[in-house]
């Protein structure tokens, strides 16, 4: 992946905050990151990732530096969302990057939760569970009950 000027984040912008209560059906244990097969092109490899207690994967491909993103920091960064398949579904690259409230509900939970901790400049690979992203709604290209995979480069942080 490369990252260049940014691009319109429309995915992740919050719909109906699916991170939070919601009436969203939980997701089944199939659905789950340990049960996907990912595309070889992804090169998500579970064992070699941090599992959060929530129940997020998170990896650090660039430590950044300086002023590290905490609830209710003010974020801007560059994304790209893949399907398990490896289908890009969103991307910020070639755009104009997202900016957030981190920990705001105004992204799925996965995100707050995994952005949380970043370091400007820091690039970040992210497994989403269903119950921490869209659970059982569809939501544009992405499927129900769908683990979602995100490369996250933190460009700013206030």
């Amino acid at each position: 992946m490369t990252w260049g000027s940014a691009g319109v984040a429309t995915a992740l912008v919050c719909w109906g905050c699916a991170g939070g209560g919601g009436s969203s059906p939980a997701a089944p244990a199939s659905y789950d990151p340990e049960s996907v097969s990912f595309a070889a092109e992804l090169g998500v490899d579970l064992a070699a990732m941090e599992m959060t207690p929530s129940g997020l994967y998170l990896q650090d491909l660039t430590v950044g530096e300086g002023f590290t993103a905490q609830r209710n920091s003010l974020v801007t960064l560059h994304y790209v969302g893949y399907l398990p398949d490896g289908t890009v579904f969103d991307s910020s690259l070639g755009g104009e990057p997202i900016r957030f409230r981190l920990g705001g509900n105004e992204v799925i939970r996965g995100w707050n939760l995994g952005i949380s901790g970043m370091k400007r400049g820091g690039v970040r690979r992210l497994v989403i569970r269903p119950s921490l992203g869209y659970r059982g709604q569809a939501k544009g290209r992405i499927p129900p009950n769908t683990t979602l995979v995100f490369d996250v480069q933190l460009l700013d942080v206030r």
